[in-house]
């Protein structure tokens, strides 16, 4: 016997309505955890171009996000020029922006890649899947890494390698399993350079506000609030990172009041290159000159 979960379907105004209301939640949390005033004075501290960095690494991580699906979608047949799909990949990153859980953007590409080159919804939906778990993986990855830096994680060193180790072995199979297996190796390392692009424009951040001693603890968080960003309980991702800097900062023995910055920071930056999808949105037809294949 087949066992199938049901379904819940919900208007669109309530799903609005519960993730605003997560977001408040979440608002008020930090709020009442945190001095207001010295969070205002830390984040009105910054050196502009601190925030020039962490624009132009984080612009550099999505650049390289976009590479990452267009050797998915040549694999499978479809050729799209590298303007063609770095338009199509910051106009979804704009609507991630407007749309809960930033994954809306991604039914539009699949949307758009069905319209144009007649792909079944289901193969353009695992290759889809295949790139937002290659870049879960590549945090993963580089958490293993920072382990070698944060003390308390001494006594877990010793499966540092062997989780890294399996974790290629698990990308390798499930793009073997999605007939992706030629391009597993170059994916993976397209994912690193993704996610390190971001490590490094947070660590812009982390100096910006003086706080060098503790590094691999910020990028940590950083890592862990990226996974918890993906999670669609808030419009656009909002305050996730911020809830996770705030309580990840008690265990990790950092100013609280700092974390929460540079997380705020963060998302200040990612609003501000995705928002530039927002240019692209003016024209109907991103792939008008594309033929189909």
């Amino acid at each position: 016997m087949k066992f199938t979960l049901p379904k819940v379907h919900l208007p669109g105004w309530l799903k609005t309505l519960l993730k605003l209301t997560v977001l408040a939640v979440i608002i008020i949390l930090i709020v009442r955890k945190i001095d207001e005033r010295l969070l205002l004075r830390i984040l009105t501290s910054i050196h502009p171009l601190w925030i020039l960095w962490a624009l132009v690494w984080f612009a550099l991580s999505k650049f390289i996000a976009a590479l990452r699906f267009n050797t998915l979608l040549r694999s499978d047949g479809i050729h799209l020029s590298t303007l063609q799909n770095v338009k199509l990949y910051w106009l979804c990153m704009y609507y991630n922006l407007l749309l809960p859980g930033g994954i809306s953007g991604d039914g539009y590409k699949i949307k758009v890649l069905m319209d144009h080159f007649k792909r079944p919804f289901k193969r353009l939906l695992t290759i889809t899947l295949v790139d937002r778990i290659s870049g879960m993986i590549a945090l993963g990855q580089i958490g293993l890494v920072m382990m070698y830096f944060i003390p308390f994680t001494e006594p877990y060193r010793v499966w540092i390698i062997p989780a890294f180790l399996l974790s290629l072995i698990v990308i390798w199979q499930l793009y073997r399993w999605c007939h992706l297996g030629t391009i597993w190796w170059l994916n993976t390392v397209q994912s690193i350079g993704v996610q390190s692009a971001q490590a490094i424009a947070t660590l812009g951040l982390v100096f910006a506000l003086g706080q060098q001693t503790h590094w691999a603890d910020y990028l940590l968080l950083f890592l862990a609030s990226s996974l918890v960003a993906m999670v669609p309980m808030t419009i656009g991702g909002a305050g996730a990172r911020e809830i996770t800097f705030l309580y990840g900062s008690k265990y990790l023995d950092i100013d609280p009041e700092k974390a929460v910055a540079i997380a705020f920071l963060f998302y200040l930056v990612s609003t501000s290159v995705s928002f530039l999808g927002i240019l692209f949105s003016l024209k109907n037809k991103i792939l008008e000159e594309q033929h189909h294949e």
